[in-house]
């Protein structure tokens, strides 16, 4: 396989056969996956020093409007007249009057003209366009650097799923469990760090969004993270702490009923099956399908699926989606009907809404 191959698999930039190659390849090859993981070491240092553009500073119209000068008064706009004459050729009554002129290469310093009105009102719409065309560019341009850092922050998490699967027998995703302590969606990110395939790797807080205030430094590193074991053996406040950070600002898939049984979902490489996304900051229950705070300014979710594509999606358009990422086929935040129906929620949701978390 190519060194652009696995570039471009990881930055999602390949056609969907082709991310379906290379992730099996992926699942079958250690040394595809070991050069992989150094590709991705090769790119963290530009993520590490990637900072987003600031939004323009508030009130820059205005200062800028009241830093013109002032209108002037009426009868302030004539210039001066300069006589012009040719002394041996024309007498003093053929003398023209000409408007007066600069001398020289410059601006005489002493005859500057006056500010007229028309030079203000000017100034003043140019200055308008000038900040109408710029400011939605850099607005504009703060939204994309934050979603596309999110993406890739996404396409990490991919990348190590699809080595998880590639280790796991029955080549299923990380489980949540029915009940119990696990029984959250923000254990994926446990279940990948205890197999070592986090490292250094992907954040769990959105650009978008920034670091909760309230994050518990102790959790915030994934070598320092507790592990699904320690859940077993956490106090009740600690459990229910672990349980809303661990996943941080994404969503995961709370699994899939088989028939009768619960089972994490088996890997296919289905380009319409979400495995995780940016997730609401707030609660959301029954078939409410507009969370009350998102990231990305409100507009719309990265959602990352099975193949390893990252897709934007507008808040408007996840009701036309036959598999909405965040409710299942009966519109409910639980776990998937049947092995194709896709749920994803936030890192403190259950499997099932009447279980016991601990």
């Amino acid at each position: 396989m190519m060194h652009e191959d696995l570039l471009g698999y990881l930055l999602g930039a390949l056609e969907p056969h082709e991310m379906d190659r290379v992730a099996k390849l992926l699942q079958e090859s250690p040394a595809a996956r070991r050069e992989l993981e150094q590709i991705e070491r090769a790119l963290r240092p530009l993520e590490e020093h990637y900072q987003p553009p600031e939004s323009p500073p508030q009130g820059l119209v205005s200062r800028t409007l009241a830093n013109l000068p002032p209108l002037p008064k009426p009868g302030e706009n004539a210039p001066d007249p300069v006589v012009f004459a040719d002394v041996d050729r024309v007498s003093e009554e053929d003398q023209v009057t000409l408007p007066a002129m600069n001398s020289g290469n410059g601006v005489d310093p002493s005859r500057h003209a006056p500010f007229t009105w028309l030079d203000w009102v000017g100034g003043a719409l140019a200055t308008a366009i000038l900040l109408a065309l710029l400011l939605p560019s850099l607005v504009e341009g703060r939204f994309e650097a934050r979603k596309i850092a999110c993406q890739d922050q996404l396409r990490q998490f991919g990348t190590a799923l699809t080595q998880y699967v590639s280790r796991d027998h029955q080549n299923r995703l990380p489980a949540v469990a029915k009940e119990g302590p696990e029984a959250f969606a923000g254990v994926y990110f446990m279940r990948l760090n205890d197999a070592g395939l986090l490292g250094d790797g992907p954040g769990r807080w959105c650009a978008s969004l920034g670091r909760p205030e309230e994050l518990d430094v102790a959790i915030e590193s994934p070598n320092e993270f507790a592990s699904v074991k320690t859940l077993h053996e956490a106090s009740i406040d600690r459990l229910k702490e672990i349980q809303r950070l661990a996943g941080g600002h994404y969503a995961y898939t709370l699994g899939v009923v088989d028939g009768q049984q619960f089972e994490s979902p088996k890997f296919e490489s289905r380009s319409s099956f979400a495995v995780m996304s940016d997730a609401p900051t707030l609660r959301f229950s029954g078939a409410e399908t507009q969370p009350q705070s998102m990231g990305h300014s409100g507009f719309g979710i990265n959602v990352l699926y099975e193949d390893g594509r990252v897709q934007f999606l507008s808040l408007s358009s996840l009701d036309g989606i036959p598999d909405h990422p965040w409710l299942n086929h009966r519109g409910q935040v639980e776990a998937g009907v049947n092995i194709d129906d896709a749920s994803l929620a936030p890192s403190w949701r259950p499997p099932f809404t009447d279980v016991r978390q601990r």
